[in-house]
């Protein structure tokens, strides 16, 4: 195979020409290497989009696949790793601690990539499980491990808020507890905590899921308290890292892949001016990734995302979307959405559709949460990973979604109805 495949471009695990160039990473001393013959990599949520895309990168750059272990949900397909031959496929349940510790038996590097994104309140319960008392379990095991030298949790860059004023870059200090524009429930890290452990401690009120502003933003917030708890009280070696926004290869599970299929469909009628996303390629995630563990400080967070011209408003990064589908599908009428929807009213819908699903018990097409969660510009930059870490992203948005529609063309996925976190 080309270097097409390292870069994202193509399919497969197959080491390319400019290996090097890809792998290099920064230059200067590494810290905490990981070296392909000694290292054991465990990768939590390793058959999912940036699991899976982390797993093929580690074999491109010379780990064997036979010392990667990729941990998934049983029952759940592999279909994004099976082309990676050797490869350890270990399935566990997060929320089994014993099966978290059995699962992580023998790791020198763990890589916590699993969660789950939805944002549909039917699934707030189950989300905040795996994504906090999931993350509660890697913790624990990674510390009572007399193997595991680091891990690397992954988070969201929407731990840390809407920047201020709208429209400009936020970066690691950036609070969500300072917010003009609350999208969080918590008003401090005690809060998110205090929560945390009462769930953990079956204490919580009844209902306390319910209750949450946007599922996903809420959950991934307290697991990052959470990572953060443990590095001061326990010890834990640990490196969060908050991805952007992340498009390309490898995704079988059908994640930002959505806005693909619904453009392609011209299924999105309308926009929410004020909406604007921090996008990436999820191989330059998962570069990042391989330097946070690398490079990074313990206990400190590193935001990985694409270039800072690639934090775009959601019209214009729609059109991107429709101008590939019409490259790759030159006979294909495709219509970008070309009304504005003002996000009170796209709430206001979206409480109807919730409502609406509810009474036919199928999965609304879109929740108040969604529209909470993508009504205002989150921009951030990777300045500090590009410091410390000497991240620089390779990918532009653009290649990212070429790479992605024909990668969801090879598999039979450019036609999905829904993702699957949201069943």
């Amino acid at each position: 195979m080309s270097a097409r495949a390292i870069d994202g471009r193509g399919s497969g695990p197959a080491v390319g020409d400019d290996a090097d160039a890809v792998c290099d990473g920064a230059a200067g001393p590494i810290p905490f290497p990981l070296e392909p013959g000694s290292s054991r990599i465990a990768v939590t949520g390793g058959t999912g989009h940036l699991g899976a895309a982390l797993i093929h990168y580690l074999v491109a750059c010379g780990h064997p696949a036979s010392r990667i272990r990729a941990i998934y949900l049983p029952g759940t397909t592999t279909a994004a790793v099976d082309a990676v031959a050797g490869l350890d496929l270990h399935p566990a349940d997060l929320l089994d601690a014993e099966a978290v510790r059995r699962s992580l038996e023998g790791a020198t590097h763990v890589f916590h990539v699993a969660g789950n994104t939805s944002f549909n309140p039917a699934r707030s319960r189950i989300q905040w499980m795996v994504n906090v008392e999931g993350t509660r379990n890697v913790c624990e095991a990674c510390v009572a491990s007399g193997t595991v030298r680091r891990l690397v949790q992954t988070g969201t860059v929407n731990v840390l808020g809407i920047p201020e004023p709208p429209g400009s870059l936020g970066d690691e200090s950036t609070s969500p507890y300072a917010a003009k524009r609350r999208l969080h429930t918590f008003a401090s890290p005690e809060q998110a905590l205090a929560l945390a452990d009462a769930v953990h401690e079956e204490r919580a009120p009844e209902g306390w899921w319910s209750r949450l502003r946007v599922g996903y933003f809420d959950s991934k917030l307290a697991a990052d308290e959470l990572v953060a708890r443990f590095v001061r009280d326990r010890g834990l070696p640990a490196v969060r890292v908050l991805p952007g926004t992340c498009f390309g290869p490898h995704d079988r599970l059908v994640g930002n892949g959505m806005y693909l299929a619904q453009v392609r469909r011209n299924g999105i009628p309308a926009y929410v001016p004020t909406a604007g996303l921090p996008l990436s390629h999820v191989m330059d995630l998962a570069e990042g990734h391989r330097l946070a563990m690398e490079r990074g400080r313990i206990g400190e967070r590193y935001i990985i995302t694409g270039r800072d011209e690639d934090n775009l408003p959601l019209r214009e990064m729609l059109d991107i979307i429709a101008q590939v589908l019409r490259e790759q599908e030159p006979g294909r009428s495709i219509r970008p959405p070309s009304i504005p929807l003002p996000w009170q009213l796209a709430y206001g819908a979206a409480a109807c559709i919730e409502f609406a699903a509810r009474l036919s018990r199928k999965t609304p097409v879109l929740t108040r949460a969604a529209v909470l969660a993508g009504s205002f510009p989150s921009f951030y930059s990777s300045a500090k990973a590009r410091r410390e870490l000497g991240f620089v992203p390779r990918r532009t948005f653009r290649e990212a979604v070429a790479d992605m529609v024909a990668d969801y063309r090879a598999c039979g996925l450019l036609d999905a109805s829904e993702r699957q976190v949201d069943r």
